[in-house]
């Protein structure tokens, strides 16, 4: 019984220092994102066949984007920093990078405004990453099992009620989690989204349609279903046609 405080004093320890330590990979600054370098295209270089390899790293997609921001590659950059952030949604400079793309280029479509109470949500959802949520799982289903622990070996001459709500409170906080990280995954594995990187038409049909839109480099789309070569994609503000598949590339490499 009274290891059980000090077990839990130990698992927060864990966690809070799991979350203190650094990026594998040497970021750069978001506001360099301001000038321009010669030294962007040497890294771009260094760094791309490390993409090509197969190496998924959030922080190594985002210097991507950087790099491709400095040399002009919009559609790139954008593409780069979708990719951290499906990996680590609580990647900061890399979605602070992707509204700074967005206010140079007005012309390019962005969902409506939300309601407060669903940004609150989505901020937390976003924060929630994959490995903060895979630890909280791993410390939510120990403290599960302690507290079935202790309910079954409980004095049986005393209420029982402090042991069950235990139970029933991380047992409850272990579902909701387990869930949200079981929806993470899949959404790591299956993003639907995918980004502009030439200009291309957006048609009421596959092919023939009427232009509904142009689309330029870096608009990012939703892609619903496929049909050959044309891809029927969303755009954020609920607008929806088909596009030539070989404009876009998805977010998820080789999906």
């Amino acid at each position: 019984m009274n290891k059980l405080p000090t077990m839990l004093l130990l698992l927060l320890a864990v966690f809070l220092g799991a979350q203190s330590q650094p990026a594998s990979l040497q970021t750069l600054p978001s506001d360099s994102l301001q000038v321009s370098h010669p030294g962007y295209a040497a890294t771009l270089a260094r760094l791309a066949p490390l993409a090509e390899q197969g190496i998924q790293n959030a922080d190594l997609y985002y210097d991507l984007g950087v790099c491709h921001h400095h040399l002009g590659n919009q559609g790139q950059a954008v593409l780069q920093f979708l990719r951290a952030l499906n990996i680590d949604s609580s990647h900061s400079p890399a979605r602070e990078n992707l509204v700074y793309i967005h206010a140079l280029d007005p012309t390019l479509p962005r969902e409506p405004q939300q309601p407060y109470l669903v940004q609150l949500f989505l901020g937390v959802y976003a924060f929630l990453s994959l490995d903060r949520l895979a630890l909280i799982v791993l410390i939510t289903a120990l403290l599960t099992t302690l507290s079935l622990h202790l309910l079954f070996h409980y004095p049986p001459d005393r209420e029982r009620g402090l042991p069950v709500l235990l139970v029933l409170i991380f047992g409850l906080l272990l579902l909701v989690f387990g869930g949200t990280l079981l929806v993470k995954i899949n959404r790591w594995q299956h993003n639907p989204r995918a980004v502009v990187l030439s200009s291309v038409a957006l048609r009421s049909a596959p092919a023939a349609g009427r232009t509904l839109k142009e689309l330029v480099p870096a608009t990012t789309v939703t892609v619903k279903t496929e049909t050959g070569s044309q891809l029927q994609v969303v755009l954020p503000d609920g607008l929806s046609g088909w596009i030539d598949r070989q404009a876009v590339e998805l977010v998820v490499p080789g999906q």
